[in-house]
């Protein structure tokens, strides 16, 4: 079983996290991409998948500048949408993940795709 989709260009780790009255949380720009996420996982019937099995993912970035980024940035802010959407149990169950720098693209996205193993 496998799933194709994509997602809203994410934040980096580096703005998804804010440090607030010395306790970790997520940023103003982090919430509001879960929640874009989340309506779009949910119009494209993704919400509540529940998948609970192993699984390797394979994400291709197009950011939507030409400017220089590190692939490992922008897994977590998606990762985190497709956990609260319930489309798996939680983001451990990736044994293997796939990064892959794409092509600038107006607004910027990331595909996923989702394969059980």
């Amino acid at each position: 079983m496998s799933y194709e989709f994509e997602m809203p260009w994410p934040p980096s780790v580096n703005g998804y996290w804010r440090t607030f009255r010395n306790r970790q949380i997520i940023s103003k720009r982090g919430r509001e991409y879960r929640k874009n996420s989340l309506l779009l996982l949910d119009s494209i019937g993704l919400s509540n998948e529940e998948l609970s099995s192993r699984l390797s993912v394979s994400v291709t970035l197009n950011p939507p500048t030409l400017r220089k980024y590190d692939v490992d940035n922008f897994t977590k802010a998606a990762f985190d949408a497709l956990s609260v959407a319930k489309f798996w149990l939680d983001d451990e169950q990736v044994d293997r993940l796939t990064v892959t720098k794409g092509a600038k693209t107006k607004g910027g996205n990331i595909q996923i795709k989702v394969e059980v193993i």
